[in-house]
């Protein structure tokens, strides 16, 4: 997958025709999936269209907007889709000002002879253009909305279920399961105190799932391992005020600060709990622990 970086009028020509989907594409849920499959099917080459930063978070200046997906591990999903281009716009406000014409015009000038795109698709300033202008220049294609158990599906809401912790929910909706990239980074080191050494990783701007208990996968340098991840401030032994995700990986033992792992998120265990004391905290971690084990029993390593 070719990956073009859209800023103003600077960007590389694509010799090819394209056909696109056009979207923020945050989490790449099965919705996304369904225009991104679309694009694929009309014998152009297949592009993706998006935008960096979400427009709405750069209009409403949203400071540290967390994403289910930023657009590295974005990127990835799409190229295992098979999507032949990556195209980002470079949203600012020189693009906040850009006209539905405009806008036409760049995607003309990138060889899109044809686009797909959700039912409710706008563009331009102030979201004066819709998938009716759109008909009007291009072999044009409408995915409708995606409905799961009676529910439209939207990133707004696989950020919701992840509020609440339901992570089978959310791997439902996307389709894989979720998962969250970062470098482990150096913490208090106090886990290995209490027998479980914990790897505590930097996750940027992911949308954190619910703080609590999570039976999940990591993987380290390709090799893949079992283990339990904590999501929260650690109540009851070292106090954390920003929200930590520590994981203890099964059968590791080694030094990985430094190295970029993933962290595949499967099932939630149990909600954080403040215990009456440290020795009540590692009877309980080992409970969750087991249990951890027992679910792994029935699994195949997937991601």
């Amino acid at each position: 997958m070719k990956i073009i970086n859209v800023k103003e009028e600077n960007f590389e020509a694509i010799c090819e025709p394209l056909c696109a989907a056009i979207g923020n594409f945050d989490g790449v849920h099965l919705g996304h999936q369904k225009l991104i499959e679309e694009c694929k099917r009309h014998g152009y080459k297949s592009a993706v269209l998006t935008f960096y930063p979400h427009p709405s978070v750069f209009l409403k200046k949203i400071p540290d907007y967390k994403l289910i997906t930023p657009m590295e591990h974005k990127a990835d999903i799409f190229a295992r889709m098979g999507i032949d281009y990556l195209i980002i716009v470079d949203f600012n406000d020189e693009v906040a000002k850009v006209s539905k014409d405009d806008f036409i015009i760049w995607m003309k000038k990138l060889n899109i002879k044809s686009c797909v795109c959700g039912y409710d698709f706008t563009f331009g300033r102030k979201a004066e253009g819709t998938i009716i202008d759109l008909m009007k220049e291009f072999e044009f294609y409408e995915v409708k909305k995606f409905v799961y158990d009676d529910v439209r599906v939207s990133s707004t809401y696989i950020r919701e279920l992840l509020s609440f912790g339901q992570i089978e929910k959310v791997n439902r909706l996307l389709g894989r399961p979720f998962s969250i990239r970062g470098k482990v980074i150096y913490g208090t080191q106090q886990g290995r105190l209490i027998g479980f050494p914990t790897a505590n990783i930097d996750y940027k701007n992911y949308f954190l799932p619910a703080s609590g208990v999570y039976f999940v996968t990591v993987v380290v340098e390709h090799v893949f391992y079992y283990g339990m991840c904590n999501i929260g401030n650690n109540p009851t032994f070292n106090f954390s005020l920003k929200e930590r995700l520590e994981v203890h990986i099964f059968g590791l033992d080694a030094d990985i600060y430094g190295s970029s792992i993933e962290v595949i998120f499967h099932q939630r265990i149990r909600e954080e709990i403040a215990f009456r004391s440290k020795e009540e905290l590692i009877e309980q971690m080992k409970r969750d622990k087991q249990k951890c084990y027992e679910l792994s029993s029935d699994m195949n390593f997937t991601k």
